[in-house]
């Protein structure tokens, strides 16, 4: 039976607080916690492209699967790129972190569009595991950094 006007409109009162505090509690989280999610984003992405670039150059995977890999993976660095460069930080350190993981994201996106670009036929796919070596590498170096003061000694 439909729910009727009066009984939707009273579930949307009773729901608006709800969704009030949802997107407080979303605003709220700090720099630290963006950043550390985004360098697992990064990893995952980079570590996705690394493990399908090895199973293509050993044959072991169909080559669109390959592209869907790589396309995914360029795709959650980018989302990880964005999601850093729009917080707001309010300490040098996090300011200084921030700036290193772009660099490290700006990495993976580079080795990705280089393995991309050699499936696509431009260069060689070889050529693009040392550039996803060098990603891995910069953003496995940022999760293992010590933590901040302002981060309460713990991560």
């Amino acid at each position: 039976m439909p729910e009727s006007r009066r009984g939707r409109s009273a579930r949307a009162r009773a729901l608006a607080p709800l969704l009030a505090l949802t997107v407080v509690l979303s605003g709220c989280s700090s720099p630290a916690s963006t950043f550390d999610q985004a360098i697992g984003q990064g990893i995952a992405a980079v570590e996705t492209a690394r493990i399908a670039v090895e199973q293509q150059l050993d044959d072991r995977i169909f080559p669109t699967t390959t592209i869907t890999a790589l396309g995914d993976a360029r795709r959650e660095l980018v989302d990880a790129s964005t999601s850093v460069s729009e917080t707001d930080t309010s300490t040098e350190s996090d300011a200084a972190l921030r700036t290193d993981l772009l660099e490290a994201l700006a990495l993976g996106v580079a080795g990705v569009n280089e393995a991309r670009d050699a499936m696509g036929g431009t260069g060689s796919l070889e050529d693009a595991v040392p550039a996803l070596d060098r990603a891995a590498g910069a953003l496995e170096a940022l999760e293992e950094r010590p933590p901040s003061a302002e981060e309460g000694g713990g991560r």
